[in-house]
């Protein structure tokens, strides 16, 4: 079953307990991360719970295939339903999910984060088709989603902006609805103890453009050789929270896009072509056409061998993670811009 984004609230209210499999996926990796984090905290009361929540990546499983299938079908020693949530997810995980669909799912719920994939791709296909399968597509907030988010923060803060406020509000929160949401939030403890009302004034010392701030610009300065942005995104990003080996994961995924692109360009193919082969989303092609330019594959194939390389340090060096992301994009930038 498809679900929009924007249903989800209500069907949590009064989820039909047929469903055991859900995927969110789509380019707002904020979004996905909300809704997913929201069915999670609708069936366990505490994600802190070792015994009926199980947080996993897509990544591990090429090392032990049969976790997944052990943990979905583990019961809870406590009782009440079980919720493993799979992070990091794309085509490639189809195989370790497909045998998933074949158990029986009545005391476990199977909650799946993917990244940017298509609507026709095979994962979404194969969850959409199943009898117990979900899927949504969390797409970039348009100007009405930001506006019902705008009112659903601040109204929860019994705040109630002038129009002039919420405009300058819909024309500054960017695309990415975490981000947003914690923009709005940092409003909402600036305002906290007044009563006087808010100002635009208000507003703009607590919020800029955040369209500049969301974590795919980070990705973009990076691969478009931004040193400046680069540095002025990754300190927004990690003041806010955002995990290094996130980015290091995000980054990777647009690498091994790029560099396929590249090969079959490389191979004779316009470069346009290619990146329509390489199969990267029409409304990315203009972005990935600048960011490939001239370098051939294995340029991408060296950049995506330094952030593997990085990812391996945060989880074995004990070197703090941000600083051996931050040089690990910083390397790359300096390679783009030279290019």
């Amino acid at each position: 079953m498809e679900l929009a984004s924007g249903r989800i609230p209500a069907f949590l209210k009064s989820r039909d307990p047929k469903f055991r499999i859900f995927l969110f996926f789509g380019a707002d990796e904020g979004l996905v991360r909300e809704l997913s984090r929201a069915l999670c905290v609708s069936i366990v009361e505490s994600l802190d719970d070792p015994f009926r929540f199980i947080d996993m990546e897509a990544g591990d499983l090429s090392a032990d295939p049969a976790r997944l299938i052990d943990e979905v079908s583990a019961m809870s020693m406590m009782g009440g339903e079980r919720v493993v949530r799979l992070r990091g997810a794309n085509n490639n995980a189809k195989g370790y999910i497909e045998p998933v669909l074949e158990l029986d799912l009545s005391d476990s719920i199977l909650v799946i984060e993917a990244g940017d994939i298509r609507k026709d791709s095979a994962l979404v296909k194969m969850i959409n088709k199943a009898p117990n399968g979900v899927v949504t597509l969390c797409a970039h907030d348009k100007a009405q989603d930001i506006l019902g988010l705008i009112k659903e923060v601040l109204g929860a803060a019994n705040l109630s902006p002038s129009r002039e406020v919420i405009e300058y509000l819909r024309e500054n929160l960017g695309s990415d609805r975490a981000i947003s949401r914690g923009e709005l939030e940092k409003l909402v403890l600036y305002m906290r103890g007044r009563t006087d009302p808010m100002t635009l004034e208000d507003v703009r010392a607590n919020i800029g453009d955040s369209s500049a701030q969301s974590i795919f610009d980070v990705i973009d300065a990076t691969l478009l050789g931004d040193l400046d942005g680069l540095e002025r995104y990754l300190n927004k990003a990690f003041s806010a929270g955002e995990s290094p080996i996130g980015f290091l994961r995000m980054i990777q995924n647009q690498l091994k896009q790029l560099h396929k692109a590249a090969a079959i360009r490389d191979g004779g193919a316009r470069t346009e072509d290619a990146i329509r082969k390489a199969g990267i989303p029409f409304f990315n092609q203009k972005k990935a056409a600048a960011e490939i330019g001239g370098k051939p594959s294995t340029h991408f194939a060296t950049c995506l061998e330094i952030t593997l390389d990085a990812e391996m340090k945060c989880k074995s060096t004990g070197y703090p993670d941000e600083a051996i992301c931050r040089r690990a994009l910083m390397r790359i930038a300096m390679a783009n811009r030279r290019r």
